[in-house]
């Protein structure tokens, strides 16, 4: 099931598309689209020392 966070993720991204899209068509050059940044990489998991 999706959740509203993902709708809303899903919703801004098709936007973006069809804007860039529609950009295009009109003869437009758009703007360059923003670096996406890796997502952050998991945390080591920390290890217990045995006395």
């Amino acid at each position: 099931m999706l959740t509203n966070e993902m709708k809303l993720q899903a919703f801004l991204k098709m936007r973006t598309k069809n804007y860039r899209a529609s950009l295009r068509l009109e003869g437009l050059t758009p703007p360059p689209e923003p670096a996406r940044k890796p997502a952050p990489a998991a945390p080591a998991p920390k290890i217990k020392h045995a006395r």
